[in-house]
């Protein structure tokens, strides 16, 4: 791939050096016709072979002169084109470089340089108002899913416990009992959903700002002590390999959420009876696990996306993660090794 300024220069070399080509037998031609000319008017007979040694002498000096001006000619228009070019499409790098920096999730305005080209004045002004309108639905969309995730809290928690009392009751029969704790899996899963989203927005809307240095040897230490219950229910096996006090600034509660999810999602893409290893060191927490295939990269961080159709979750554990992990500039990222699903999260 070529950029355009390369492309229109590289094409008028080649243009010109065809043309350079073309004249160099017409030239000769030429030359000859008017040397023959001259000889003849004067009335000059030369031999044949000083005839020719002359001739050739005079096109080679003025061939030669041709080309080395016509070199000096291209090598200018090549740097006067480059230096015209550069300046002409500034204000389209300009505008390249701030839509690459652009980023929907900081709610930041894109602000384009003034430029007198109609061209580039026309592009910014339709990329400024499709920007601004990619903005205003993020914010209606963020604010919808807010309020929408706030209120569903309480009814959802009246549902449930709704549920639980109708569970335990002794005059359940059979078929109704399996259809109550059935619809009671489905409620939990749809609180799970609602209070994940609850958790994006308020990432989103900057609302867990107090940080602190917190010791995360001892929450890594903590969060699989209250996961090996989990895991010894699949007859995973939990390796450890932390170095001890890592300290890291960040939210508690946020961390916390992101060694949870990581964790969880270890367990839950292992089979049973295999081992996963969690490994901290002063830059870099990592959780490796066995499984029979690779996750869906493209799909993984993504909200209420599936990075694996045989044991699908609410779609939302690593898109939390991504969140947490970019607000605070840390790297996360997935590879598949040896049938070993990896997670790296670098900070």
């Amino acid at each position: 791939m070529s950029k355009l300024l390369s492309r229109s220069l590289k094409k008028s070399i080649i243009y010109a050096g065809i043309v350079l080509a073309c004249s160099i037998p017409v030239y000769f031609i030429i030359i000859n016709e008017l040397w023959k000319y001259e000889m003849a008017e004067h009335n000059i007979i030369l031999t044949e072979k000083a005839a020719r040694e002359d001739s050739f002498l005079i096109i080679g000096t003025i061939t030669a002169l041709t080309v080395l001006f016509f070199v000096f000619l291209l090598a200018g228009l090549v740097l006067l084109n480059r230096r015209i070019s550069r300046k002409l499409w500034q204000p389209f790098y300009d505008s390249l470089a701030r839509i690459k920096n652009f980023d929907l999730n900081r709610q930041q305005s894109v602000q384009f340089d003034d430029t007198d080209i109609a061209e580039f004045a026309e592009l910014n002004g339709h990329l400024h108002k499709l920007i601004s309108g990619s903005v205003s639905a993020y914010n209606q969309q963020k604010e919808f899913a807010d309020n929408a995730s706030h209120e569903l809290q309480t009814p959802l928690a009246i549902v449930q416990s709704k549920l639980d009392l109708l569970l335990q009751s002794q005059s359940l029969t059979d078929e109704q009992y399996h259809i109550i704790e059935d619809a009671h899996k489905a409620l939990t899963r749809v609180g799970r959903i609602n209070k994940n989203l609850l958790l994006l927005t308020r990432i989103d809307n900057s609302q867990y700002m107090e940080e602190e240095q917190l010791d995360l040897s001892f929450l890594l230490e903590k969060t699989i002590t209250l996961f090996n219950q989990f895991a010894e229910a699949k007859q995973i096996i939990i390796h450890r390999d932390i170095d001890q006090s890592v300290a890291i600034k960040a939210n508690k509660e946020l961390l916390e959420i992101l060694i949870n999810n990581l964790l969880n999602n270890a367990i839950r893409h292992s089979a049973a009876d295999k081992i996963i290893d969690v490994k901290l060191s002063s830059s870099q927490l990592s959780f490796t696990n066995a499984g029979a295939e690779s996750l869906n990269r493209d799909q993984l961080f993504k909200r209420f996306s599936t990075a694996s159709s045989g044991t699908p979750g609410t779609g939302l554990g690593l898109a939390l993660v991504k969140q947490i992990a970019d607000r605070y500039g840390w790297s996360i990222r997935y590879a598949y090794e040896q049938n070993k699903h990896v997670f790296l999260l670098n900070f």
